[in-house]
């Protein structure tokens, strides 16, 4: 049986003896269940001006007095399974966005709501030392002493740590190429660009290169042995769609200089006709990012201006036709993300356009400040039902974390997730205690 984790207003992390650890699917309170040991690189955090609840023996819900709630965030590869639950303080500030999952205490050791969507050994964060990627940075230095996004992505691979970044510089995998200062859309969960009571946790890209820098850059990092993939559509820039002509220019060059890599775009899917033009010009690989397939849901997190599904669904047909990759980056939220009808309508986008993989991610946000903004449905049916009805009724799918190459490779197409192996505990960074 679980016990509730939570921290004492000094920071020491406590377990309480007799209360059961409570956890959120939408505002719906349950006890979380299937729990897993924490992996490595996650981490544990206190979630300030939040009182933690626990479920006692005859199932109510109570707050716990100078219990602080405690969740973890958890690494690649990790998707959530049930949100914390907690009572929230009138002052308690606006979460940083980060995608918080529930956490207990399991025979006196922590366990986190996750299972694991993905085992793809490259996209390991503990890969690369940092002395492997600054070095890896100062040879980048030297090959392209002028390069403006070279210089961006110095940033997003040493202090934000992403790895598509870090690729680049190591010159293996996926490389980022960011594209686009300029957005569509005003997403809530923007994690480089927030208005109001919401820090983002990454500096936008603040220029817009042109053609002849995104495929300099591009070019260097696919001219190693080890890299045959480049990506538009970064965590730390706008829509990618909104470059147009220049994209257009830039693939074109990629694909002359590469013509076996594989060229790729995260995207909103509100541009089909740029895309056509994109796919025109070498663009083999999308992925469309996936909150909500209801209007209601898609309008209020997004906000997009002069886009809606019909044009993210003629993307995905645009990119079907042309015989490349498809995938959905599905942001999920317990208690949203596993309504019946949110899954019936995933089933059928992936079957009428033809969709290779969905991507599991954790939506980064405050919960509570997600849900006051977005229509809830009545009950979801469980993270772990949704994984199972897309197993179950889209035979051939791929479920996963990170995009492969294209045309998808023996060794990427047998890296599958979904198991309970190779997880091992780490030390908690806010201390283990019992009380």
């Amino acid at each position: 049986m679980n016990r509730l984790l939570y921290t004492t207003r000094d920071g020491r992390l406590r377990v309480h003896r007799s209360l059961q650890a409570a956890a959120r699917s939408g505002w719906d309170v349950a006890v979380a269940d299937r729990l897993i040991p924490i992996p490595a690189g996650a981490t544990l955090m206190h979630l300030p001006g939040r009182v933690a609840m626990g479920r006692t023996a005859a199932g109510a819900t109570v707050p716990v007095e100078d219990a602080v709630a405690v969740a973890a965030v958890l690494p690649p590869g990790y998707l959530r399974t049930w949100l914390p639950a907690y009572q929230e303080l009138p002052q308690a500030p606006v979460l940083p966005l980060f995608g918080y999952a529930a956490v207990a205490s399991v025979d006196g050791e922590p366990r986190v709501a996750a299972l694991r969507t993905d085992r793809w050994s490259a996209w390991d964060p503990q890969a690369a030392s940092r002395q492997q990627i600054a070095l890896a940075i100062a040879a980048a230095r030297r090959a392209l002493p002028d390069s403006r996004l070279r210089h961006h992505l110095e940033t997003c691979a040493t202090d934000y740590r992403c790895l598509t970044a870090q690729n680049v510089f190591l010159r293996a995998g996926e490389g980022a190429i960011p594209v686009s200062p300029a957005c569509n859309a005003a997403c809530l969960g923007c994690i480089s660009e927030q208005w109001g009571d919401v820090d983002s946790p990454q500096t936008r890209l603040g220029f817009a290169p042109t053609a002849a820098e995104i495929a300099e850059l591009a070019a260097w990092h696919l001219s190693a042995a080890a890299a045959n993939f480049v990506s538009f559509g970064q965590g730390c820039e706008g829509e990618p769609l909104t470059r147009g002509a220049v994209l257009v220019e830039a693939t074109r060059r990629i694909r002359a200089a590469a013509p076996a890599a594989t060229i790729h775009i995260n995207t909103n899917g509100s541009r089909p006709d740029v895309l056509r033009r994109l796919v025109g010009a070498g663009l083999n690989s999308i992925r469309i990012s996936v909150f909500s397939l209801d209007d209601a849901r898609f309008r209020a997190y997004y906000r997009p201006v002069g886009y809606g599904l019909e044009q993210v669904a003629e993307c995905a047909q645009v990119m079907r036709d042309a015989g490349g990759q498809v995938t959905i980056n599905l942001l999920t939220f317990p208690g949203i993300s596993d309504d019946p009808a949110e899954i019936d309508a995933l089933i059928g986008f992936i079957h009428r356009f033809g969709v290779h993989q969905v991507q599991l991610r954790s939506l980064n946000v405050d919960p509570h400040w997600l849900l006051a903004r977005i229509p809830v449905p009545t009950q979801g049916i469980g993270m772990r039902a949704l994984t199972a009805a897309l197993r179950a009724r889209c035979p051939g799918l791929r479920l996963g974390n990170f995009t492969r190459s294209w045309p998808v490779s023996a060794s990427e197409a047998n890296v599958t997730g979904g198991g309970r192996g190779e997880l091992n505990l780490i030390e908690s960074p806010i201390g283990w205690a019992s009380s």
